[in-house]
């Protein structure tokens, strides 16, 4: 499971974490270390979403998330999260898509829907992979 929490303090993605843990699954945490060592926990153990984790990939973002500043506002504003956590998240999946195909494993990737026959090529998939805990379907407003 990957979860995703810049100050990693909060209490869902600890308990999301822990629960995970409790059911066998590798848990990859995506935080700031820098943000995380400067707060405490909100969560009753007093731990961290970091501490659950078997990885932790470090965004590097300071405390706070926010970037930019100017005269009159009363504090910096734009949280930068937004933009690197997202990016990380695809570099992510760029590598191990790469690692599959080094072990001559077929990725199983989505066709973007947009694309002609790309509901039929994900059905396919979806079936191929019907054994997942999730539960797809396609939207009612795309024919």
């Amino acid at each position: 499971m990957i979860l995703v929490s810049v100050s990693g303090r909060n209490v869902v993605p600890i308990e999301m974490a822990q629960e995970a843990k409790k059911r066998g699954m590798k848990v990859i945490g995506l935080t700031s270390r820098k943000y995380t060592s400067a707060v405490s926990s909100r969560h009753p153990s007093g731990k961290k979403m970091y501490e659950f984790a078997d990885v932790v990939l470090d965004a590097k973002i300071d405390p706070g998330d926010a970037v930019l500043e100017t005269e009159g506002a009363p504090q910096k504003f734009c949280p930068v999260s937004g933009v690197i956590n997202p990016a990380i998240l695809q570099a992510l999946m760029a590598a191990t898509i790469e690692l599959l195909l080094q072990r001559g494993i077929s990725p199983p990737v989505f066709l973007a829907a947009n694309v002609e026959g790309g509901d039929e090529y994900n059905q396919k998939q979806l079936e191929t992979y019907k054994t997942a805990s999730f539960i797809y379907e396609p939207s009612p407003y795309r024919k």
